[in-house]
């Protein structure tokens, strides 16, 4: 038996390994042949002695091509586990709107910038583009918060004419706040933030006031702002986000003052924590306390145990780890190792309950310059299916950020769609809450492909109730295609690739993915298969196995 992550791979000998007779652009460039064409491809496989299968396009009419031969015995045959292992909140992909964005000031830069700091204006929130393009990715959680929430001064009378108070750094007004609300309602979505932490929420002693956070609740509860949840800070274990000195102890204590606030407030917050970071693994700077030291103080006190994992920091942080790592295993392994640390926290402190990850990414610091391109996808679809196998009822994954520096899923200018973007389109589309232990069976090792299964969809375009199986594979192998077949021997395949690992570029079964001008994502159209289908180097294909039993 191999194991690899998030699947466990069988050796079989009923099953045998035949060369590989169609080539990486198999998938793609099979509508190109002729008839007669297609006729010498048939012959030619049946003469190798491939197995007799079909595959077939669904248009957007729902009128399907004429059967032609498919690829070769498979390499790996798909298959999942009756057993629901977890439930993840219907919003398990998430994102981050940072607080910088809706107030407008220094984010990090472009790197086209070099060392110079670039302020931007407020993030347009009424933009219909970026609307359309949000509804594509279903209703989530949006958080509002980040670094820069640490000291902003939310101005509920609108006294300050944009200049922060002494001990802050920004300011957002009451009409930036609405926009949040408009946006999260544009979307059937909801919102979670933090609060001021520095040290105009300070007395004298060191210890937080509670105006600012009060404002704020009563301004949300007053205008129907969709508020679902609250971190206490931003990131409270790191230096640079508390005052000196601060310790876990004195988080307890601002904590039961934040849990005292709700109850008077809005009581039906889920309040969420303690959102730490850099525990397990160092980043730039190292946790001054861990979240184990907090509980020791505070107890179970939490709805939700939350927490930040990035695999590594950019550049602009001093990283020397360049693309080349991309498809590394170790470094695709990373988020889920640090995950599994916290996961023992919450065990010992917190059981039961659900996990957020309420910022994840490529890289901390804004991204890489690569966290823009298609060779960052291959992670950003790992890093979910191994957070989910992971997880337990309720989980869901911040990413950061939508549209913000290098690793939004959107370009901040113009709101250009990302390859990262597409992918979270295809797993909100394709993937359930519901995980199963996802099982695959081969005749040999295969190395660098991984694969993760859920229940489809409810409401996917090939789901039936959520009763079918998709699977996630990810084949981050550089060189070699995989041929893969689903158990019951046939599916639906919707395979992601790209010619260029350093562009923008992301095609769907060969048809390239463009959102038009005011955001509309189209339709998405899988093809149907009979016997098994390729997955190409650096490529992602969801497939869905509409006749699986294993959530019916």
């Amino acid at each position: 038996m191999f194991t690899f992550r998030g699947a466990e791979i069988t050796k079989s000998a009923d099953i045998t390994r035949s060369a590989d007779l169609t080539g990486p652009g198999f998938l793609r460039s099979r509508n190109a042949l002729s008839g007669a064409g297609r006729t010498l491809l048939v012959t030619a496989l049946l003469a190798l002695g491939a197995t007799s299968c079909t595959l077939s396009s669904e248009t957007a009419s729902g009128d399907t091509e004429p059967p032609v031969e498919s690829a070769p015995t498979a390499e790996v045959t798909l298959g999942a586990g009756d057993e629901v292992i977890a439930t993840l909140d219907d919003r398990f992909q998430s994102y981050n709107v940072e607080m910088v964005e809706v107030t407008g000031g220094e984010f990090w830069s472009p790197y086209s910038a070099g060392n110079a700091k670039v302020t931007r204006p407020p993030i347009d929130l009424a933009s219909e583009r970026l609307r359309n393009l949000a509804k594509a990715l279903g209703p989530v959680y949006i958080r509002v918060s980040g670094t820069w929430a640490n000291s902003t001064f939310f101005d509920v009378d609108n006294t300050t004419n944009g200049t922060p108070p002494e001990g802050f750094g920004g300011v957002l007004t009451p009409d930036q706040w609405l926009g949040v609300k408009d946006f999260a309602e544009a979307l059937d979505s909801e919102i979670t933030t933090s609060f001021a932490s520095y040290g105009g929420v300070r007395d004298s002693s060191g210890n937080w006031i509670t105006d600012q956070a009060e404002a704020l609740l009563r301004f949300s509860v007053d205008n129907d702002v969709p508020l679902a949840a609250v971190e206490m800070f931003n990131e409270p274990s790191l230096p640079v986000a508390m005052p000196d000195g601060y310790t876990p102890k004195q988080f307890a204590d601002d904590f039961k003052v934040l849990q005292s606030l709700t109850k008077q407030v809005k009581d039906d917050l889920i309040l969420v924590g303690p959102g730490t970071a850099a525990e397990d693994t160092p980043l730039v700077i190292s946790a001054t306390f861990k979240s184990d030291e907090i509980f020791k103080h505070l107890g179970p006190q939490f709805d939700v145990f939350s927490f930040h994992a990035y695999p590594k920091v950019s550049e602009r942080c001093a990283s020397k780890e360049g693309p080349e790592i991309a498809f590394d295993k170790e470094f695709l392994a990373r988020v889920a190792t640090d995950s599994l640390y916290y996961r023992g926290v919450r065990d010992e402190f917190l059981p039961g309950a659900p996990i957020w990850i309420t910022e994840t990414a490529q890289a901390a610091c804004g991204g890489d310059r690569w966290a823009a391109t298609y060779r960052d996808m291959i992670r950003y679809v790992d890093t979910l299916g191994r957070l989910a196998a992971d997880g337990s009822d309720g989980d869901v994954v911040f990413h950061n950020t939508l549209a913000a520096s290098d690793y939004g899923l959107l370009d901040e200018d113009g709101f250009k769609t990302r390859p990262n973007y597409w992918a979270a389109v295809m797993w909100k589309r394709l993937m359930g809450p519901k995980v199963l232990k996802a099982k695959a069976t081969t005749a040999t090792k295969v190395a660098d492909l991984y694969t993760y299964a859920h229940c489809s969809a409810p409401n996917g375009p090939t789901a039936s109730g959520g009763k079918g199986v998709t699977y996630a594979v990810v084949n981050a192998s550089t060189s070699e295609s995989r041929t893969v077949s689903t158990s019951s021997g046939k599916g639906v395949a919707y395979v992601m690739s790209s010619e260029n690992l350093d562009g923008t570029e992301v095609e769907l079964n060969g048809q390239l993915l463009q959102a038009s001008d005011d955001g509309t994502v189209p339709q998405t159209n899988g093809r149907k298969f009979t016997g098994s289908i390729e997955v190409p180097p650096t490529s992602v294909a969801f497939v869905v196995d509409t006749e699986s039993k294993a959530c019916a």
